[in-house]
């Protein structure tokens, strides 16, 4: 399976840690445990990259996504209560913005309908990986990958209502053609890995389409029925 390359410098949409030589003088040189990796704890002195905050309670801080994701188990448990405390800085001015009508005529209602079996499948678990994305950095919501060990529950949510969705799914679609969307999603194996995050850069780079993250995007809003909150 393709490896997703994380660009740190927008992971969790906060701002880095400042460097350890403009901190010699308020510490004497000693890192505190604020300014230490929650998930690896190397301090930010042996770090390559600048340390982010959790874009939820901007509290917790991590060197990668993927210490933040082995460290979201025990962190949640007190994040919550941590934002409650904090105002809401999350980046929202970050999210892309529709401009009249012209991405939303990128996706009509048939989207999906032109496509292959298998490439309606990618489509539609790429939109959801990207929804969760996307949740997650932008609205500090926390769902899929980044809330459960296994992200299939929230998947089938996901199918759910894009059945629901009058029109949007083809003709051909049934029972078994939504099982086999489920084990394409599930394969670890595979790109369409609803257990990897994906970012927009990952997005173009498979597609070759630089609006491939737009389209994949208002699939999403029709399946949801909602943009990402606070997003737009």
């Amino acid at each position: 399976m393709p490896t997703s390359v994380i660009d740190v410098s927008s992971l969790m949409g906060a701002e880095p840690s400042r460097p350890s030589s403009q901190r010699q003088g308020e510490n004497d040189g000693k890192e505190s445990v604020s300014e230490a990796c929650a998930g690896c704890k190397k301090p930010q002195s042996e770090l390559t990259v600048p340390l982010k905050r959790c874009a939820k309670c901007q509290t917790q801080r991590y060197c990668s996504r993927d210490c933040q994701k082995a460290d979201w188990k025990v962190h949640k448990k007190i994040c919550g209560s941590n934002q409650q405390n904090k105002p809401k800085t999350t980046d929202f001015g970050a999210m892309p913005k529709p401009a009249g009508n012209f991405f939303s005529n990128l996706v009509q209602d048939d989207f999906l309908h032109s496509l292959s079996e298998n490439d309606t499948y990618i489509r539609l678990i790429d939109s959801y990986r990207m929804r969760v994305e996307d949740d997650y950095k932008f609205a500090a919501d926390p769902h899929g990958l980044y809330d459960n060990e296994d992200p299939l529950e929230d998947f089938q949510k996901f199918l759910g209502l894009a059945q629901a969705r009058k029109g949007l799914l083809p003709k051909w679609w049934n029972g078994d053609k939504r099982k086999a969307c489920e084990r394409l999603a599930t394969d670890s194996k595979q790109w369409a890995f609803i257990g990897a995050a994906i970012e927009k850069s990952d997005i173009m780079e498979h597609y070759g389409d630089n609006l491939m993250p737009m389209k994949i995007r208002l699939l999403a809003e029709k399946i949801y029925g909602k943009r990402v909150q606070g997003g737009l």
